[in-house]
């Protein structure tokens, strides 16, 4: 292939991805656990007032995509684009980004190993719209500022323009998730100390610093933090602490130690292959790289470690948190003996130590869900990426990296595409209601609602008010719910589905709630 088909050619593709994560994008829907809150006005004063937390830039993105539907096409659709794309770019070390041979099979990697999602955590971030605003965006933010970095460190010059960005960029990334706050301001304290010994890169790194405390300010030295740590519990018990402060430090670490190890960390391997995969192949390609090539096939013990944990162990017993402590540090480890230069090894060290010490600071809170794993997925399959690279350049593995990525993408074109075309037919009924002012909107449902998206019906009448509220339907409609798989016969609905109709009226009175 001549030197103008091989660019065409990867173009093509990159445009494809482009298109596919267009589509999922399109596919997300408004669900009813609070998208429809940050859509209408009570959600612009939860972001203005720091009403719930002081996730500025977090809840911003929230009341960007549930307010707008082209924004939330057009957001959700280039940052899940985005995401792989930078994981390419930064595995790729030849200097040559794009134009490098190994960027198209990374590229095609990396999209594969986001994809690896299990469905709890898809359903936590790329289908639920406000939380992607928070746990999506946040990850996007962070592989741009790690882009920056590396570029800085390359070219060392313009070092005033590149700290003002590298202090935005900081400042935002710890506006999103309490946890990353608090990674963020630890690497970039590590950045500072890092650059006493090398004046160029002071300024724009002493800048991280400046803009990780900023955020740690904002987000922590707030009436919800201080009531959290006065009585243990903030929010009317929504937000609580694991332990009570008059414990002593003693046992708070050790209920936090208990917290992380025995749930926390194990949990990396519970649902699917998404991070023991990854680990796997950064481990195995470690080691392989190292003095002891014939120590490959340890890296087959983090799909061990969650093949036990899949099959039935359970993830919370000194077992498991020992096997999963093994693979770990066996990966660690792996990393640091490899033949390589030691800023290289140093830098996917710290990388994948991101990776497990970004859910320490979620020990301390009762809150436990999937989502807090995506951060984790994406530093851990980075980093395998990384690894693979000498493998991608060879045709085997840019086969095997292409032929994974379309077996996984497959099923998604075919999932995305019944979802939106759901979501156009609902667009269609309610804007044809508004305008002829109806009585009564009937909204069919399609067959994935509730499995890989959150359920987008309303349940209540507080539900159906946010829901014309967001949509300008008049109070005194009549919102008629059809059961999931009602898409698919539309407009011939069974009488089964439609026995199991659920009529809701946005002008009853209802109890205001809080997510």
């Amino acid at each position: 292939m001549s030197d103008l088909h091989t660019i065409w050619f990867k173009r093509g593709v990159v445009l494809a991805a482009l298109a596919f994560w267009g589509l999922l994008a399109g596919a997300a829907h408004y669900s009813l656990i609070d998208d429809m809150q940050w859509a209408i006005q009570i959600g612009v004063d939860w972001w203005r007032n720091g009403t719930l937390n002081s996730r500025y830039a977090g809840n911003f993105f929230a009341v960007l995509l549930c307010h707008s539907s082209l924004a939330r096409v057009a957001v959700m659709g280039l940052t899940m684009f985005l995401i792989p794309y930078l994981m390419a770019r930064l595995a790729v070390r030849d200097g040559a980004g794009t134009a490098s041979p190994a960027f198209l099979p990374a590229f095609l990697l990396s999209n594969a190993a986001v994809l690896l999602m299990p469905l709890l955590i898809w359903r936590e971030v790329y289908g639920w719209v406000s939380g992607f605003g928070n746990y999506g965006v946040s990850v996007l933010f962070f592989l741009l500022w790690l882009t920056a970095l590396r570029h800085v460190e390359h070219t060392r010059r313009h070092c005033v323009f590149w700290a003002t960005v590298l202090f935005l960029l900081t400042l935002l990334m710890g506006l999103f998730l309490e946890n990353l706050t608090l990674l963020f301001f630890g690497a970039s304290l590590l950045l500072a100390l890092r650059a006493i010994w090398d004046k160029p890169l002071r300024l724009p790194f002493g800048a991280c610093l400046v803009g990780a405390a900023a955020a740690v300010y904002l987000m922590f030295f707030n009436t919800i933090v201080l009531e959290l740590l006065r009585d243990g519990v903030s929010l009317g018990g929504r937000r609580a602490l694991t332990f009570s402060l008059e414990d002593g430090f003693a046992t708070i670490f050790n209920i936090m130690l208990r917290r992380y190890f025995g749930h926390l960390l194990p949990m990396t391997f519970l649902h699917g292959p998404h991070i023991a995969l990854p680990l796997a192949v950064l481990t195995g390609c470690a080691l392989w790289r190292g003095p002891r090539p014939k120590l490959w096939p340890l890296g087959l013990l983090p799909l061990a470690c969650g093949g036990c944990i899949w099959s039935g162990t359970p993830y919370n017993t000194l077992f498991s948190a020992l096997f999963c402590c093994l693979c770990w540090g066996l990966a660690l480890l792996a990393l640091l003996l490899q033949r390589d230069c030691w800023r290289d090894k140093i830098g996917r060290i710290l990388l994948l130590l991101a990776s497990p010490l970004s859910l320490v600071p979620l020990a301390a809170i009762d809150i436990l869900g999937a989502r807090f794993y995506f951060f984790p997925l994406v530093l851990t399959a980075l980093v395998a990426v990384d690894e693979a690279a000498p493998l991608l350049a060879h045709w085997k593995g840019r086969t095997a990296a292409a032929l994974i990525a379309a077996a996984l993408m497959a099923p998604w074109v075919w999932r995305g595409g019944d979802v939106l075309a759901c979501n156009l037919l609902r667009w269609s009924l309610t804007n044809r209601a508004r305008a002829e002012h109806s009585q009564t909107l009937v909204l069919p449902t399609d067959r994935y609602d509730g499995l890989w998206w959150y359920p987008r019906n309303p349940v209540s009448a507080e539900g159906a008010n946010y829901y014309a509220q967001r949509f300008n339907l008049p109070m005194d409609i009549t919102l008629v719910i059809l059961p999931a798989g009602s898409f698919e016969t539309w407009p011939d609905i069974p009488p089964e589905l439609w026995e199991n109709r659920k009529e809701l009226h946005p002008d009853e009175p209802f109890i205001p709630t809080m997510p």
